[in-house]
This record gives structure tokens, C-alpha cells and sequence, in this order.
């Protein structure tokens, strides 16, 4: 009798952790959650919320008529433990919320150069680019004083039919492939593109004026970053098919139409929008035209050089900073501040190093646009979605609205990145055949290696 009245207890609270759940607490109408308590159920991490779907999937078995009475008490038994661990999961972080504590402020005390030898050292947390996000980030946003495409057209290039295409760039259905195959941009399809998206239309002399560039004479931040794009562009492999610079082109242009969305241009500075076209241009450079399940199914050289992991996205940023250090007439990169300060700033504050913040973000942006990752980014964006349309005002700052910003970031170029499928249905059934010709002679290999 005990068991059965233990089991229907059980019940009663399954019911009301599904009422509380829909904002109702029994009979009684929904209180208004305190705002700490709506903060906790808002960061619960990944594996809470995996044990609290597991937990409602037992609830539901236990809710079955007719259900076996040992049966019953085993799964109300495991219940009982799922909800065990998921308390014991989450009193670190509700005990750091009780407290008001964030992870970057669980060293106060330190003075700042010990400061950040312990979370560089001790977590995950990267104070060097956060410092840099948040530099960048109040500044000049990308709508702000930019021509538009068409306005600066025919100052790109001369050529009539590659002006009339560059017309388009920023839109979604601008055509790549033709791009890339008119005779004037035939080898250059990246640089022809990024020097219009990024010199033309005003952006590189955005960053010279925010004082985010330092060049020392005769060097010139503009002529190196087209340098740097004309080398992608010969790294680019013809015998990949469709993992060629056509395809980064469209990736490229596909990102700007991204970042000229209205809540794209409100969260994202000048200097995001270059990098984000800049990781578009460099994230499948020296593409071998076969893909991570290949390299890991052969044991390539990549795949043993990067451990199996994200293989062919590691190998990418890779290529591209070895160029960047490298190539003195390239290096882009070394250009950027590395003591940069916002007017205003007190003498005493630290300078940002913008070069640590652009780095993790290409890097970021480049491992982010691996397939295995799809599903992860599909849900951190739900649950950001779910964040943003919540009663919660509260913004992000320091570690958290890096991170924010990165996610924001990778899944934009991650999107154009596969985004051929919805192109007009000409481009789509181009690409659609490139990419079929492409699997096909890597089966042919695979076939071949065995």
C-alpha cells in the first residue's frame, strides 16, 4: 500500500511540474516567476534539458493505463533519480546566480594580469576577445554611411557585364556561377567580389576611421587584404567541382545579403561584417574535393594531422593564417590594433588587442560551417530565438555577448554556406549537379583506395 500511495504521489508532482512548466501551479492561476528564477530556467545547459526530456518521457510511461505495477516503480525510481541529478547539475550554476556572480567575475580579487592568466589558463572564457568584441561592438554599425551596391557598381569594375552581375551582390539570387565564369573574373572570382564588397562600397575605410587599422608607411590595409584574396583564390582547387572559388564566392555574397537584414545590422559592427565575408572567402580554401567522412574512412594526412576532427574545417583556417604569416604583402591580419582605445577611455585601462578577437572569430566562423555541427547550431539558435522572444530585458555582456555574437556569426555563413538548395531554380539545379559530380568521383576513389 505504501508503494502505491508513493506511486500516486509521484503522479500528483509529474502534474504539477507539467502545470508549473505552462505557467500554472496547481488549481491556483500562474504566479509571475521571480526573475531569478526565470534567469535559471533560461540557462539551463544542454544536458539538463536532455535528462528533463527524458524525465517527461518516463512521466508520460507512467502515466499508461494498465501499466505493470513493478514496472511502475522501476521507472518512478529512475525518475526520482533523473530529477536527483538534474539538482545536482544545476546547483553550481543557481548557486552563482543566487550570488549574482558571472563566470568572468568568479576571480574578483585578482588584479587583472592574474586575472587573465587564470581564466586563459582555468576556463574557457577568452578576456582578450570579449575585450575586443565589446571595443567594436558600440561603434558605427554596418548600415550606417555605406554606399549601397548599386550606387558603386560600375566604380568596382568597368567591364558592363560584371558591373550588371555585381548589381545583384547583396541580394539572394546573385548568380556566382555566371560570375565566376565571365571571362573578366574568370581566376579571380573572390577578389573581383570581395574587393567590390569590401573596398568599393566602403567598409576598409570604415575600419581605417574607427582607428581599429594601424599600417606603417607604405603599407596599406586595403591593398594587402586584396593580395590575400587573390592568394584564396589561387588556392582554390579546380579539381574540386563544387568546392571550388565560385562556391566560396557565393558564400561570400550570400553572407553580405545575410548581414543587410535588419537584425543582423542592429547586432553587428563594421568590422563583423568584414571578417564574416572575409571567413566566407577563406573557409574551403585547398578544398581537396573529398569530404571529413572521406579523410577519416582513408586515414589522409589531414585526418591524422587533425585527430578526426571537423578535419577539412581545421585544415581550411589553417591554410588561410599560413598565408597570412607567410606572405608579408597579404598579411592583412598583422595591420589591426593591437592597443586600440575608445575615445573616452581612461589613461589607466587596458588596450584591446583586436588581433586576438578577429582570429578566434575566423576560426570560429570556419569550424562552424562543419555538417556535424548542423544540428547543434539548429538548436542553440531555437534557444536563442526562445531567449529574445522572452520577457527577460536583460543583455548579455563581457564572455556572454562574445559568444552571442559568434554564434550569430558562424550560423550566417554556415547557412550560406548550404544555402544553394533555395537559390532561383537555375542556380540551384547547377549547383545541385556540381555537387552530385563531386560525390560520384569520390565514391569512385573510395572505390579505388579499397
Amino acid at each position: 500500500m505504501c508503494r502505491v500511495l508513493q506511486l500516486h504521489d509521484a503522479r500528483a508532482l509529474r502534474k504539477k511540474d507539467r502545470a508549473m512548466s505552462l505557467g500554472y501551479g496547481g488549481d491556483s492561476p500562474p504566479a509571475s516567476p521571480s526573475r531569478r528564477e526565470a534567469a535559471a530556467n533560461k540557462h539551463k545547459g544542454g544536458v539538463e534539458r536532455l535528462m528533463l526530456s527524458v524525465r517527461a518521457k518516463i512521466g508520460d510511461a507512467l502515466d499508461t493505463d494498465g501499466l505493470p505495477q513493478e514496472a511502475a516503480q522501476l521507472l518512478a525510481e529512475a525518475e526520482a533519480l533523473l530529477r536527483k541529478g538534474e539538482q545536482e547539475l544545476a546547483k553550481p550554476r543557481l548557486e552563482r546566480i543566487a550570488a549574482g556572480i558571472d563566470a568572468e567575475d568568479m576571480f574578483l580579487g585578482a588584479d587583472e594580469h592574474a586575472k587573465r592568466y587564470l581564466m586563459h589558463t582555468f576556463t574557457d572564457l577568452d578576456p582578450d576577445a570579449s575585450a575586443g568584441h565589446q571595443a567594436t561592438s558600440p561603434s558605427r554599425r554596418v548600415s550606417d554611411s555605406i554606399s549601397s551596391p548599386k550606387a558603386s557598381a560600375k566604380k568596382a569594375l568597368h567591364a558592363e557585364g560584371v558591373a550588371k552581375l555585381l548589381e545583384k551582390a547583396g541580394h539572394f539570387d546573385f548568380d556566382a556561377l555566371s560570375f565566376a565564369a565571365l571571362p573578366e573574373v574568370q581566376d579571380k572570382p573572390i577578389t573581383t567580389l570581395g574587393t567590390y564588397l569590401l573596398s568599393s562600397c566602403g567598409y576598409i575605410s570604415g575600419l581605417e576611421e574607427h582607428g581599429w587599422v594601424d599600417c606603417p608607411p607604405g603599407a596599406t590595409f586595403e591593398g594587402r587584404v586584396a593580395r590575400f584574396l587573390r592568394e584564396l583564390d589561387r588556392r582554390y582547387l579546380a579539381k574540386a567541382i563544387y568546392h571550388s572559388s565560385a562556391h566560396a564566392t557565393d558564400v561570400m555574397a550570400t553572407t553580405c545579403w545575410f548581414l543587410r537584414q535588419p537584425y543582423f545590422m542592429q547586432r553587428t559592427s563594421l568590422l563583423d561584417y568584414t571578417m564574416s565575408v572575409v571567413a566566407g572567402a577563406m573557409h574551403d580554401v585547398g578544398h581537396p574535393g573529398r569530404n571529413n567522412e572521406y579523410q577519416k574512412a582513408t586515414m589522409s594526412e589531414l585526418a591524422l594531422t587533425y585527430n578526426d576532427q571537423s578535419v577539412l574545417e581545421n585544415f581550411h583556417a589553417a591554410t588561410a593564417f599560413e598565408i597570412l604569416t607567410q606572405k608579408e604583402d597579404c598579411n592583412w591580419f598583422v595591420l589591426l590594433s593591437r592597443d586600440f582605445r575608445l575615445d573616452g577611455d581612461a589613461p589607466e585601462a587596458e588596450p584591446v588587442n583586436l588581433q586576438k578577437y578577429v582570429r578566434r572569430l575566423l576560426i570560429t566562423i570556419i569550424l562552424g560551417t562543419d555538417m556535424a555541427k548542423h544540428r547543434n547550431h539548429q538548436n542553440d539558435m531555437l534557444k536563442l530565438a526562445e531567449e529574445e522572444t522572452g520577457s527577460s530585458t536583460d543583455l548579455p555582456h563581457g564572455q556572454a555577448a562574445l559568444e552571442r555574437k559568434e554564434l550569430l556569426l558562424q550560423n550566417i555563413v554556415h547557412a550560406a554556406d548550404i544555402s544553394n538548395p533555395t537559390k532561383p531554380r537555375k542556380m540551384m539545379l547547377e549547383w545541385t549537379r556540381r555537387i552530385t559530380l563531386e560525390f560520384w568521383a569520390q565514391a569512385t576513389s573510395v572505390s579505388a583506395h579499397e
